[in-house]
């Protein structure tokens, strides 16, 4: 067997992970970006309602230092 054909499917399974994609930064522009941190969860939910955007809730045990 040549070298080629046993590197192939660890070519083509890396190929196929999207391990090379998944580094790749999102540009500044991108509304992914744009993330409001509220509080108060009904805050969130009702702005996400009359927005049509969903929610990403997180719980934090203690203060939060940095919001990004």
């Amino acid at each position: 067997m040549s070298r080629l054909a046993l590197a192939l499917p660890a070519i083509l399974a890396f190929a196929l992970s999207g391990c090379g994609l998944a580094h790749m930064p999102a540009r500044e522009d991108s509304g992914s970006l744009n993330i409001r941190w509220l509080e108060d969860y009904e805050t969130a939910r009702t702005t996400a309602a009359s927005s049509g955007r969903p929610i990403l809730a997180v719980l934090v045990a203690g203060e939060l230092k940095d919001r990004c």
